[in-house]
Parts: C-alpha cells; structure tokens; sequence
C-alpha cells in the first residue's frame, strides 16, 4: 500500500474483471517504447538488447521511468511507467550510479518513447530525466516550457473526471 494511504482504505471495482478490489490502482506502464515493440516479437529477440530499466536499438538508447501526476481530488499520484529515449551518457551515469541515490544529479535531456492515452501526440515530446534513490526508477518531466496538455496536467494535477478515464482507457 502507498504510504500516503496508510489509514484511508479505498475500494474500486475493475473494469475488466467487475471485482471489487482494495486501493486505487495508480500506476501503468509499457514493457518497451513504442517504436521497439511495433517491431514484433522475432525482431525484438533477435535484435534487441533490453532489460526492464534499459533498451538499446540501432544505436539508440532508453531508459524507464515515471512520469508522475498528482491528484487533485485528494493525496497521491497517478504513475506513467513510461520510456524516454536519451543519450548513451545518460545511461552511463545511472549505471555508474549503482544503487547510489542520484536525487542530486542534474536533470537529463531525452524525449518520450511512449503515446500515452488521452493525450495526442506524446510521442517525441522533450523531457527531463531525474535520477532519484538507486532502488527507485527516475522520474520523467516534460519541459516547463512546454504547453502541451500533459505537461500542464503534470504541473496542476489530475481531477477525478480525468482519472476516471485514465483507468478506462488502460483497462480497454
């Protein structure tokens, strides 16, 4: 259970199953970027060097972390498990990192490798990479400058309407 929901017990029922289940799913993720899964299974075995944090193809390298939006209708966050593409020296400096904590490290340039739903055109938008404590996945942030919807919902949160078809769309 997150710790910002110690004492409050919530209960959703799954769009998918119709079960009631305990705490509020906060979180979804892609395996890979976009780009990298459309190339199907074969390719991916044989050509893809990929592990859960990390994906070089054809001399481009990604990294995983999490795009964070805040709630605006109580605590907590809502969790894009998402993929940037970044330089070679980024992922340098996280594997140098080890399971040092990172949280001092400037930010990394890089763009989104994922589309995420409810939101055109995700793909390629200019991020920033936080490297955080070694047992946690960076954080990603879009630009400050920049005015796309999801940027602006990052910065002001998610209301309820917003989360309601969030999880929709991910359980379709």
């Amino acid at each position: 259970m997150w710790p910002w929901r110690k004492d409050k017990k919530q209960t959703w029922v799954c769009q998918v199953c119709g079960q009631a289940h305990d705490d509020l799913p906060t979180d979804f993720g892609w395996k890979l970027p976009d780009e990298v899964w459309a190339l199907g299974e074969q390719v991916r075995r044989e050509k893809l060097e990929w592990s859960t944090d990390v994906c070089f193809h054809e001399d481009r390298w990604f990294l995983r972390g999490v795009l964070e939006v805040p709630f605006t209708f109580g605590p907590g966050r809502w969790g894009w498990g998402v993929w940037a593409e970044v330089d070679q020296s980024t992922v340098q400096k996280l594997w140098a990192l080890g399971d040092a904590d990172g949280s001092g490290e400037p930010r990394e340039p890089g763009s989104l490798a994922c589309s995420i739903p409810l939101h055109e055109e995700t793909l390629g938008l200019p991020v920033k990479v936080q490297f955080g404590p070694g047992d946690k996945r960076p954080l990603i942030f879009l630009t400050s400058r920049s005015k796309h919807p999801l940027a602006e919902e990052q910065r002001t949160g998610m209301d309820e309407e917003t989360y309601h078809r969030v999880l929709k769309a991910v359980n379709s």
